[in-house]
């Protein structure tokens, strides 16, 4: 394979190479009698040698037998002799990415039995004839819609992130809080997956499992070490994954109807619900344990269900490294304010010490009688479990 193939052209070099206008390509690409770039981001995208064999075929076409554009791509595309095996792998798995996601889009949006071929090579700019060198049909590329639905409503960075949250609770409602931001985009397509799963087509019925599954994997596996951690009592870890999946679905269900609740009102409802569901019975739940909070000046409140920005944990740092303790831990947590820095001297249940050093701005949340309660570290003094 030579080196264009290898790594591409942009538009100027297959201008120069085809003999062709840039403006001639833009319409052979707009047409679809030329088959679309392999994007390698939002912005790049280069063309090949299976361009350049294409644009001899039209203008073979077009200079022999006088043929119309329309009638060029009629001819092609029933051809469908775009060489794809000329594409290396990754371009060839590129083309065929951008099909899928176009389709897992227009399924969402649209629903899959009003989603056409079309639409969807429409949307790509490309020809009929060029899809169908990647799928044999309609329902085969949604088979591999299913397959890639998990690997693409989260990105693997918020999942990367959300794997560092050392609290199984908190860390199963930011893995919540992420899907649920990408729900709009993935609704239709899982609301038909779970057709297909009872349907007469048995291929389709496994693979709708095999995606379910796939999105339940990161909830058993988080159940799995929070049990072996002591964060959870035993139980039925694929089973509480999917009734989990199913909450949080419910739950998107629930923002579309109207805006009577906020997401974090929810996750809260959602989070309590949870810890005592899924906590050992013989440790205090979050919405348990009461706590005394005393101002700077002097005043206090009691508060349960104690949280530090959204977190059941404060968050300090010690040297160069950073330590987390769960309120539901702490018996006595003292505040200093100098000019320069903020202390947190803690004592746990254990009578364990410890003196962290804090951020000032970090916000105090809990529950009160009359409602939810917010203070910031700099105006705390002291806070004492009942």
């Amino acid at each position: 394979m030579n080196d264009t193939a290898q790594t591409g052209m942009k538009l100027p070099q297959l201008s120069k190479k085809s003999g062709l206008s840039i403006s001639t390509l833009y319409e052979y690409l707009r047409s679809g009698v030329l088959h679309p770039p392999v994007r390698r981001g939002p912005t790049k995208a280069t063309y090949n040698e299976s361009h350049l064999k294409r644009l001899k075929t039209i203008r073979a076409m077009r200079e022999k037998e006088k043929l119309p554009l329309a009638e060029i791509k009629k001819r092609l595309d029933s051809k469908a002799d775009a060489p794809a095996a000329e594409l290396v792998p990754e371009e060839d798995a590129d083309i065929r990415n951008q099909i899928i996601d176009t389709a897992l889009t227009l399924f969402s949006r649209k629903h899959y039995d009003k989603t056409k071929i079309s639409d969807i090579t429409n949307a790509l700019h490309m020809g009929n004839g060029t899809f169908y060198r990647y799928f044999k049909s309609k329902e085969e590329l949604f088979l591999h819609c299913l397959e890639r639905l998990p690997k693409i409503m989260v990105s693997r960075d918020t999942w990367n992130e959300v794997k560092r949250e050392p609290d199984y609770i908190t860390r199963l409602r930011k893995r919540g809080d992420a899907m649920l931001g990408a729900f709009h985009s993935y609704i239709g397509m899982l609301n038909h997956t779970k057709l297909v799963l009872g349907g007469e087509d048995r291929l389709l019925a496994q693979k709708a499992a095999e995606c379910l599954k796939s999105l339940s994997t990161p909830l058993r596996k988080d159940l799995e070490l929070a049990i072996a951690e002591g964060q959870v009592r035993p139980m039925d870890t694929d089973l509480a994954a999917f009734l989990l999946l199913g909450i949080n679905e419910t739950f998107g269900h629930r923002l579309l109807m109207d805006a009577t609740y906020t997401t974090e009102e929810g996750f809260d409802i959602i989070e309590d619900f949870l810890r005592y569901a899924l906590t050992p019975h013989n440790l205090p739940s979050r919405q348990e344990t009461p706590f005394t909070l005393t101002l700077l000046s002097g005043e206090s409140v009691t508060l349960k269900a104690l949280a530090c920005n959204g977190s059941p944990h404060l968050t300090g740092a010690i040297g160069a490294g950073t330590l987390q303790i769960a309120f539901n831990t702490i018996s006595t947590l003292s505040f200093s304010h100098t000019k320069g820095a903020t202390k947190a001297l803690l004592v746990t249940d254990a009578n364990k010490k410890g003196e962290l050093s804090v951020d000032p701005d970090l916000e105090i949340t809990g529950t009160t009688e009359l409602g939810m309660y917010a203070i910031k570290v700099a105006d705390t003094l002291r806070i004492e479990r009942i």
